[in-house]
């Protein structure tokens, strides 16, 4: 009787981390689930016309199941010569919760690695994105820095070259073409340029880092030229997005200092919309600081941040701040339960608005394979 061997390979991947099947990929993924109080206050009551619901609270509180950001993926590299390998991921976002479509696209490339460092090109996360290594306390959960800061984005269509580490250094270089065909019509293409030419060059958007890793040091200095990103203002998912897709141009500078138990971490970053860009003209400024401190298996962590997007067309402000504390507990190197709370905050600085807040309490546990 023939046996099948794929799928029991598969199971045993996954009953054990970072198991590599014979010749072949290595399964691994994420389970990340918190059950969690969600606050939200949108400052005013929305009225929307023609809304079959009519007026909607000004609050309202609820408990959610998340899954948050948990995945599934393969990766693996195979050997071309003594120097050379290729190099491959496929990696797959979940609903754990079961809420929402049950799969979605994460990083997946294709390359080739070796002294001469790696090149790769699919869809993945931007060297700026990258840059910001281990100071975000909260990543994948709701004090995640994306939800006040530009620039965190997964890319796609992107050529990427990073060299080797040299004394802790290592350069990163990703570039995009922007895939759009120059028909003359500026309202074809989203985001569009003002000028009525559309991207279709060989890198019109670029993104690029350098970092330093070092005993217990960490430092980046990360760019972002013509990339389109979005920016955040208001809970309320109605009228939460107020820049959707704008090319921005993004500096962001990140430092990470570890000292025994002790981790902190500063992050400050400018971005500007692109001089090709429709959407208005508009800065971000802002600041992330992090610290955790590690007791045995007990992980306490803390986190803020605050940005300032400025509206120069209109001559307005919007303020975004974050707050975050947690803890966590490391039952072993896979397995993670953790408690949190996040605080969210957005506020306009005109005549009329009104602060929209959103607080998250939650526990939850995560188990990596």
């Amino acid at each position: 009787m023939k046996v099948r061997l794929l799928p029991l390979a598969i199971s045993a991947a996954i009953a054990m981390p970072g198991v590599a099947l014979a010749e072949g990929p290595t399964v691994y993924g994420k389970l990340n689930v918190s059950y969690e109080m969600v606050d939200v206050d949108y400052g005013y009551d929305v009225d929307l016309d023609g809304d079959p619901l009519g007026d909607r609270n000004t609050s309202a509180d609820r408990w959610e199941l998340i899954s948050n950001s948990s995945r599934l993926g393969v990766k693996g590299d195979a050997a071309v010569n003594d120097s050379l390998k290729a190099i491959y991921q496929i990696e797959f976002g979940l609903s754990a919760d079961g809420d929402g479509s049950t799969w979605s696209n994460r990083d997946r490339f294709v390359g080739l690695a070796g002294n001469f460092g790696t090149f790769q090109v699919g869809n993945f996360d931007s060297p700026l994105k990258k840059s910001q290594g281990k100071i975000d306390q909260f990543n994948d959960l709701a004090g995640d820095l994306q939800y006040i800061f530009l620039g965190d984005n997964r890319v796609s269509d992107v050529l990427q070259y990073s060299t080797p580490a040299m004394g802790g250094f290592q350069a990163n270089l990703a570039f995009m073409p922007g895939e759009q065909y120059d028909d003359g019509l500026d309202e074809n293409t989203i985001p569009a340029d003002t000028n009525g030419e559309e991207k279709d060059g060989p890198a019109d958007a670029f993104s690029t880092s350098v970092t330093f890793t070092q005993d217990m040091i960490y430092a980046a200095l990360a760019y972002d030229s013509e990339v389109a990103s979005t920016a955040y203002y208001g809970v309320d998912p109605e009228f939460a997005l107020l820049s959707d897709g704008a090319y921005y141009d993004t500096l962001r500078l990140t430092g990470v200092i570890t000292l025994d138990a002790l981790q902190l971490g500063a992050m400050y970053q400018q971005a500007e919309t692109s001089d090709s860009d429709i959407d208005g003209d508009l800065e971000q400024d802002g600041f992330l600081l992090s610290a955790s401190f590690k007791i045995s298996q007990i992980v306490l962590k803390g986190q803020y941040g605050a940005t300032t997007l400025s509206d120069n067309d209109a001559d307005e402000d919007f303020d975004a701040e974050q707050l975050a504390f947690g803890v966590d507990y490391l039952l072993s190197k896979q397995t993670t339960l953790f408690g949190y709370y996040n605080m969210l905050a957005y506020e306009a600085d005109f005549d009329g608005a009104e602060e929209q807040t959103k607080d998250n309490l939650g526990v939850g546990i995560v188990h990596n394979f």
